[in-house]
This record gives structure tokens, sequence and C-alpha cells, in this order.
């Protein structure tokens, strides 16, 4: 067949119609545009990849000292030279052959403006989140769609490692923005009857050393030795009478609390 009857049959088929948007969906995306109205709308920039590989980026508009107001903003700075620097190392991570730089780039913007870094160190790590991120996306869809076995595992490989570093950022950047303080909540706490439970801080007074005070046994003395469940099976005397067989020579007697040895310390000599 011809080409310009190729041409003429493509043009003859006409893909079907679509269906008519529902009224139930019409509603469903009224109400994602009002909950949008309240969220941070991302900063932007245009970029374009000459034929020999060069990067021509831009701006969005024609108003180039605002732009770099809302960049430095979204790098968590007010220097206008750290935040095109940041810009420029998201830049390099846009492979040549991308055929939607602009895209890619803005979609990196994005999730360092999600992070509303607060500082410089802050906008370092939303930097190094966002090219993590776009690296790891990018190892994924070279394993996907490749057919080589030994291509598919290194590409995979290298996606988890970029994942599992995305998620150390994520905790450093938590860990960051709390001081390095950590909080422990205790949910439940359960006190049989007899027991004692201590409800507040606790501070061990020489860590690593001996926590014995004095001569202070280490057994259980009072209450607390009734410290069990109710019904709880302990051991008890044979129901047949039968009881168990002492050793030879050992009398019957009850077991002393166990007690440390006081170390006395040597003197200098």
């Amino acid at each position: 067949m011809p080409k310009q009857e190729q041409s003429a049959a493509k043009t003859s088929r006409k893909r079907p119609a679509k269906p008519k948007c529902s009224d139930e969906e019409t509603a469903r995306m009224l109400a994602a545009d009002a909950r949008g109205a309240a969220w941070h709308v991302p900063v932007s920039a245009s970029l374009e990849v000459g034929p020999e590989g060069g990067t021509d980026l831009g701006l969005p508009h024609d108003d180039p000292r605002g732009w770099l107001v809302r960049l430095a903003d979204a790098m968590g700075s007010r220097s206008d030279e750290f935040a095109v620097a940041q810009l420029s190392k998201l830049t390099v991570m846009i492979a040549k052959d991308n055929s939607t730089p602009q895209l890619a780039l803005n979609a990196m913007l994005a999730g360092v403006g999600a992070v509303r870094p607060e500082n410089e160190i802050e906008g370092q790590l939303a930097v190094q989140m966002a090219a993590t991120h776009h690296l790891a996306m990018r190892c994924l869809s070279q394993a996907a769609t490749t057919d080589n076995p030994a291509r598919m595992e290194a590409a995979g490989t290298l996606a988890t490692k970029m994942l599992r570093t995305y998620t150390t950022q994520i905790e450093a950047l938590a860990k960051l923005r709390r001081g390095g303080a950590q909080t422990v909540r205790v949910e439940h706490v359960h006190v049989y009857q007899g027991g004692q439970a201590i409800v507040g801080n606790v501070t061990a007074p020489n860590p690593g050393g001996l926590l014995e005070k004095g001569h202070q046994p280490h057994a259980l003395t009072g209450p607390a030795t009734h410290a069990l469940p109710p019904g709880a099976e302990v051991l008890c005397s044979d129901p047949a009478g039968g009881g168990v067989p002492i050793a030879g020579g050992v009398g019957q007697a009850s077991v002393p609390n166990a007690r440390r040895r006081e170390r006395k310390r040597r003197t200098a000599g």
C-alpha cells in the first residue's frame, strides 16, 4: 500500500469518543480543587536540552528578582547564590536523553518545596532527598524495561540502595527538627496485686557499675514477694503425699537471701 493511502487510512480511523464526565466525578474534581487551594504552590523553572546535550535554564515569567526570592525561599535560605547552586545540582541529575527535562526538574523542585526547609542545612538535605528519589525512579525504570538479567539486577540493586538512603534522609530530617530529643511514651502499664510500679523518670545513679546499695538483698521482701497474678499456677506439694527427695546429709532449711560480698579496695602501693 502506498504511503499516501496508509496516511489516509490512519486519518480515517478515528478514536472512539470518550464518555461524558459524570456529575459524581465533577463533584470530586471540585472538592479536590478546593483542597488544593490551601496547598503550597512550588516554584518552577523552564529547562531545555540542546541537541549537543547542553541545558538552557530559564525563568517561567519576566520577573527574575521575584523568581529568585521564591527559589531562595524554597531552598530555606536568603542567599541567591545558595539557591541557584542547589538548583544547578538538581539540573545535572536530569539525563541527557530525557525527553521532558523541564517536567523532571519541576518535579524535583516540588519535592524540595514539600519539605519546607527552614535553613540551609535542611535545604541541602531536601535537595539530596529529591535527587535520591529521582535516581531511584530512574533505576527502577531501567530494571523494568530491560531484558538483560544482569542489567536488571544491577539497576534493581542500585534502586534498593537509593530507596534505603531516601528513608535514612527522612529520618535525619526528622531528627534534625526535633533537636535529637527522643520521647518514649508508655501506653499500658500492668501492675499485679502486691507489685510496685514507678511512674516518672528513672535514672541510673552509676551507669555501667553495680546497682547494689550497701547490704540491700537481691531477693524481694515484703508484699512484693507475692506479686503474682490472681489464679497463677505455682509449684506445691504433691496431693498424693509424695515429697521431693532430699540429698543425704542435707537438712531442711530455708534458703538465705543472696547477697554480694563487699569488695575491699586495694591500697595503692
